[in-house]
C-alpha cells in the first residue's frame, strides 16, 4: 500500500512537471517523465521509512572444544615435567592447527575436583544447537567425584575424542576411593564411618585400614588383597566423645612396604583427613502443613541427625496453645500460626496459595492477590546485597538453574526491614520480588519466608546433574541455623562450618545495640587460632570490614586444619564478644590415585562415536578430526529488518537519478 501511494505521488507531480510540456521530444518526455516519477516516489517513501526484510547468509566453521584435565594428579605423575613445561607448548601448537578450519574453544575443569560427568554435561547444555563438530578430552580419566562418565554417555550428543594423558603404568598402589560419613554427630555416641579402599598389583599381600581421631588410633584392620585390582569397603562405628569439633584421619598402607623409597612407590600409602563436629544439642523441628507434600521430606532431608523432626497437618490457621510440644523452630507448610498470640519460635513459612491465612496470621509481610488468576513459574537468583549468611559461589551460578517454584500472581509487601536472600525470576525477567527473605518482629523472633511451593524438585534437579544434593542441602541448613541463633546473642559471626584449602574463607557478622537495631559503627576484631593435633598453635588477627549494616572479612585462604575464632569489640561502654570453629581441608585426594584410567577414556571415544589416542599419538587427532564427515560447516540464513533511510545506497541512487535528469534538461537547453 506504501509502495502504490508514493508512486501515485510521484507520478502527480512528475505529470504536472512533464505531461503537458511540449519541450521536448516524445521518448525524452517520457525518460525524464520516469526518472521524476522514481525520485518523488522514493523520497515519500523516505519520508515514512519504512523497514525492509533483508536476508543474509553466514557461513559457520564446526565448533571443536577441547576439555582440558587440570587436575593435580596430572602434574604428579612420574612426567610431571613433561607436563609442566613441554605439553602447554604442545596443548597450543594444537590449537593454532586446528584454528584453521575449525572454531577452537577451550574448558578448563578439574581445579579442585575431577568431575568429568560435569563438565561433559555443562557442554551439551552450553552449546546445544550449536555446529559442535567433536568434543576432544585431554585427561587422565581420574574421578573423585560425581558419576563415572561412562556410564550415561552413550547419547551425548557429539562425538568425543580422547587424549590420555598422565602415568598410564599401573604400578603397585594403595588409595582410598571414597569416605562417608555425617559431618555434625551427636555426643558420646556412636556414629557410622564408611571407607572404600582400593589396591592395584598387591595381590597376595595384605592391606592395613587405620582409623584416628585426634592423633590417637582408634580403629585398626588388616585384610587380605585377593585381586591384582582389588576394592573392599570398611564399616566402622567410632565413639564421638565429647562436644568439639574432632579430626578423622584415615590411612590405608600394606603391611609390609614392598618396594623402596621411590617417587613410584610413594603411592603405595594412601591417607585422607576429615573433620566431623561433635555436639551434645538436639533441636527440635515441627512442620504443621495443610496436606501431605514432597517439599515436607526435601527440608528434612537438608537437617542434619542433630534435628528431630515431627510433622502435624492441620487444614487451618494455627492457635500457639494448640501446639502440642514445646519446639525450637516451626516450618509452616501453607498453614499459619495466628497473629494475636505471635510465635515465640523462629518460623520458616511456606506460601503457598493459602494468601488470606498467610495475612491474618501475622503483620510482617502482606500479600495481595493479583489481576490474573493463574499460578506463576518463579525462579530464584542469588542477591548479591544479601549479607545475613554466605551462599557458596557455585550455588550462585547456578540457582537460576534451577526449576521454578509455583506460586499464584500477587504483590508482596514487607512492613518494615527485611534482607532478601533470593529474588524472583518470571519468566526470564528479573523482578525485585524476593522468594527467600529474612525478616525480625518486634520480640527479636527471625522467621524466614519461601514465597512458592515445589522446592522439592531444586533436590531432584542436583542429584539428576550432580548426584548430590550439597546445593539444596546447604541453602536450607544455613537458613535453619540463622532461624535458631538465639535472638538475644548481640553479636553473630556467619561463616561455613568447613572451608576447602583452595577457596577463600569468606565470614560476615551482625552487631545489635541493646534496642536490636543493627549497627557497624565500631570496629570488629577476630582472633583465629589454628591447632593441629600436633603441639602447634598459629594465630591470626583481622579486622572485618563494614558493609551497609553488617559486618565482612575475606581472609584468604588457610592452611588445613581447625580453626577456634573469637570476635570482639565495644560499644557504648559495652563489650561484645562471639566465638566459634570452622575447619579447612585439603583437596589431596588427588593424589589418592595417580595411574590414568585409559579403559574410562576409551569408552568414553567409543560410546559416542569418537577416538582414543595417548599423548604420543595426539598429531593425529588433526588429521582425524579433518577426515570426520560429520565435522562439517554449516550456512546459517539471518533475517533483519532495517529502516529504509539507512541504506546508504539508495540516497546515491537518488542522487545519480536526480543529476541525469538535470544532465538531460541542461544538454536540452531548459536550464
Amino acid at each position: 500500500m506504501l509502495i502504490l501511494t508514493a508512486l501515485a505521488i510521484g507520478l502527480v507531480y512528475a505529470s504536472l512537471l512533464y505531461l503537458f510540456s511540449k519541450k521536448y521530444s516524445k521518448s525524452l518526455t517520457v525518460l525524464l517523465f520516469a526518472l521524476r516519477t522514481i525520485v518523488v516516489a522514493t523520497v515519500v517513501m523516505l519520508f515514512v521509512n519504512p523497514y525492509i526484510k533483508q536476508k543474509t547468509y553466514k557461513i559457520e566453521k564446526p565448533i571443536v572444544i577441547l576439555a582440558q584435565d587440570n587436575s593435580e594428579s596430572i602434574v604428579l605423575s612420574k612426567d610431571s615435567v613433561f607436563y609442566k613445561t613441554n605439553y602447554p607448548k604442545l596443548f597450543d601448537s594444537i590449537c593454532n592447527l586446528l584454528e584453521k578450519n575449525h572454531d577452537v574453544e577451550t574448558v578448563l575443569f578439574g581445579d579442585q575436583y575431577t568431575n568429568i560427568s560435569n563438565v561433559l554435561n555443562t557442554i551439551s547444555r552450553q552449546y546445544y544447537k550449536k555446529n559442535v563438530g567433536a568434543v576432544v578430552l585431554l585427561s587422565d580419566g581420574i574421578v573423585n567425584q560425581g558419576v563415572n562418565p561412562e556410564l550415561n554417555i552413550e547419547n551425548y550428543p557429539f562425538p568425543i575424542y580422547t587424549v590420555t594423558l598422565g602415568d598410564t603404568i599401573a604400578y603397585p598402589s594403595m588409595s582410598i576411593q571414597d569416605v562417608k560419613y555425617n559431618k555434625t554427630v551427636q555426643a558420646n555416641m556412636l556414629f557410622p564411618l564408611r571407607v572404600t579402599a582400593n589396591a592395584l598389583n598387591f595381590k597376595g599381600k595384605d592391606m592395613n585400614v587405620v582409623v584416628k581421631m585426634d592423633g590417637n588410633e582408634v580403629e585398626n584392620v588388616v585384610v587380605s588383597v585377593t585381586s591384582d585390582r582389588f576394592s573392599k569397603t570398611f564399616d566402622f562405628n567410632i565413639d564421638s566423645g565429647d562436644e568439639g569439633v574432632k579430626q578423622i584421619d584415615i590411612i590405608v598402607s600394606p603391611v609390609v612396604e614392598t618396594f623402596p623409597e621411590t617417587s613410584q612407590s610413594s603411592q603405595s600409602k594412601s591417607q585422607r583427613r576429615n573433620f566431623i563436629t561433635v555436639t551434645d544439642k538436639k533441636y527440635r523441628v515441627l512442620c504443621i502443613a495443610k496436606a501431605p507434600h514432597p517439599d515436607i521430606a526435601a527440608i528434612k532431608s537438608a537437617l542434619d541427625d542433630h534435628f528431630t523432626f515431627d510433622v502435624i497437618y492441620y487444614d487451618n490457621v494455627v492457635a500457639n496453645n494448640d501446639l502440642p510440644l514445646q519446639y525450637d523452630l516451626l516450618i509452616l507448610h501453607n498453614t499459619f500460626i495466628r497473629a494475636n498470640n505471635d510465635s515465640p519460635l523462629p518460623t520458616l513459612s511456606i506460601v503457598g496459595n493459602d494468601f488470606d491465612a498467610f495475612n491474618t496470621s501475622q503483620n510482617i509481610v502482606k500479600i495481595k492477590r493479583g489481576a490474573a488468576n493463574t499460578n506463576l513459574d518463579v525462579r530464584g537468583r542469588f542477591n548479591n546485597a544479601f549479607g545475613l549468611f554466605t551462599i557458596s559461589s557455585d550455588i550462585k551460578n547456578e540457582l537460576k538453574s534451577y526449576p521454578p517454584l509455583a506460586l499464584p500472581h500477587c504483590e508482596i509487601t514487607f512492613n518494615g526491614r527485611h534482607d532478601d536472600a533470593l529474588l524472583m525470576d518470571i519468566m526470564d525477567l528479573e523482578t525485585p520480588n524476593p522468594l527467600l527473605a529474612f525478616a525480625t518482629d518486634n520480640d527479636g523472633n527471625k522467621h524466614a519466608y519461601i514465597f512458592g511451593t515445589g522446592c522439592w524438585r531444586w533436590k531432584l534437579y542436583e542429584y539428576y546433574h550432580h548426584k548430590n544434593n550439597d546445593g539444596f542441602n546447604e541453602i536450607f541448613s544455613k537458613t535453619v541455623k540463622y532461624l535458631l541463633t538465639e535472638k538475644d546473642k548481640e553479636l553473630t559471626v556467619h561463616h561455613k562450618d568447613s572451608y576447602l584449602n583452595t577457596e577463600n574463607i569468606t565470614l560476615t557478622a551482625e552487631l545489635r545495640n541493646p534496642s536490636r537495631e543493627l549497627i557497624n559503627k565500631p570496629d570488629l576484631h577476630i582472633t583465629i587460632d589454628c591447632k593441629d593435633v600436633r603441639p602447634y598453635v598459629s594465630t591470626y588477627e583481622y579486622v572485618f570490614s563494614k558493609g551497609e549494616n553488617n559486618y565482612n572479612l575475606n581472609i584468604g585462604m588457610l592452611p588445613e586444619g581447625i580453626y577456634n575464632y573469637r570476635a570482639h569489640t565495644s560499644f557504648g561502654g559495652i563489650d561484645y564478644n562471639a566465638s566459634g570453629t570452622f575447619t579447612v581441608e585439603s583437596i589431596g585426594i588427588e593424589a589418592q590415585d595417580l595411574t590414568a584410567n585409559i579403559e574410562r577414556m576409551r569408552s568414553l571415544a567409543l560410546q559416542t562415536g569418537g577416538k582414543h589416542y595417548y599423548i604420543t599419538d595426539i598429531q593425529h587427532i588433526i588429521k582425524d578430526l579433518e577426515n570426520d564427515e560429520r565435522i562439517t560447516s554449516i550456512a546459517r540464513e539471518e533475517t533483519r529488518y532495517d529502516d529504509l533511510i539507512n541504506l546508504k545506497w539508495l540516497f546515491f541512487s537518488i542522487l545519480g537519478l536526480i543529476s541525469i535528469e538535470w544532465l538531460l534538461r541542461k544538454i536540452f537547453g531548459i536550464y
